[in-house]
């Protein structure tokens, strides 16, 4: 049996999909009051729709995503990929999920992160001046 599947395991085709769905990347952009933020592969926007608020001098907004991605995974893609993409740490509340904030050009990202009955749920906030 280990022979059939050395055998398969040397077609191109599955080592592409096999790469493919481990996950290149493992996360999306969405946009959230004028701000691409990451957002992990796992956890997809949730049906009800996001909230955008635009003043002179400021501007915000909010989205929600749900999955089955445990919170602390959600966590840790944070921590990495915040600092990644030029975003500087300035909050971090944990437990058991948890709350991060991060800063940018005077932009504000709180990302909130917690899970029920079985759902992780994910919010990004979003807001900052010169909107």
């Amino acid at each position: 049996m280990s022979l059939r599947i050395a055998s398969f395991l040397k077609r191109p085709t599955t080592l592409f999909f096999i790469v493919l769905l481990n996950g290149c990347g493992g996360s999306y952009e969405e946009t959230v009051a004028g701000i691409k933020i990451p957002i992990p592969s796992g956890m997809k926007k949730s049906q009800d729709k996001g909230v955008e608020i635009s003043l002179p001098g400021f501007g915000g907004g909010q989205a929600s995503f749900q999955g089955t991605m445990e919170p602390d995974k959600v966590i840790e893609f944070y921590k990495k990929e915040m600092p990644d993409r030029g975003w500087t740490p300035s909050i971090s509340l944990l437990s058991r999920g948890g709350m991060l904030a991060y800063t940018k050009d005077n932009q504000s990202v709180l990302v909130t992160v917690g899970k029920s009955d079985g759902t992780t749920a994910l919010s990004i906030t979003v807001g900052g001046t010169g909107k």
